[in-house]
């Protein structure tokens, strides 16, 4: 079973999917902009014949809600009634920063990491995911 993972941002959403049996995340090797993301995630989904979609969730430290949760809410119910598969929300806490320090530790630069860190937390949460499978 294929699954897609998203990590919604305002500029950009991190995208990362499974391998067919399910077992590990690669990230997608282009983010999606926020203003044509329905299409796009619908493209992907038909391409790589997605079963299934995670969207990370924020979350405060504490656990709260934050801006950015409800954001995310708003584009859940969006996706829900626009794609056909099952969805699903993850806790994302610390995520990108764990994605941040792994791109650090390979030596990417602040810079270059712009354009990959979303792609990477998508991969992360995914991963997690996948692992408690």
């Amino acid at each position: 079973m294929r699954i897609l993972a998203l990590d919604w941002g305002t500029v950009r959403i991190g995208v990362a999917i499974s391998d067919p049996d399910g077992k590990i995340a690669f990230p997608l090797d282009k983010f999606i902009e926020p203003k044509n993301a329905l299409g796009e995630i619908k493209k992907i989904v038909a391409e790589l014949q997605v079963e299934k979609i995670l969207v990370g969730w924020p979350k405060g430290l504490g656990g709260q809600a934050t801006k950015s949760t409800d954001q995310v809410e708003k584009f859940v119910e969006t996706l829900k009634s626009e794609i056909g598969q099952p969805l699903e929300l993850l806790d994302e806490r610390l995520s990108s920063i764990q994605a941040g320090n792994t791109l650090s530790a390979a030596g990417v630069s602040e810079k270059e990491q712009r354009n990959i860190k979303d792609n990477i937390t998508a991969q992360i949460i995914l991963q997690q995911y996948l692992d408690k499978k």
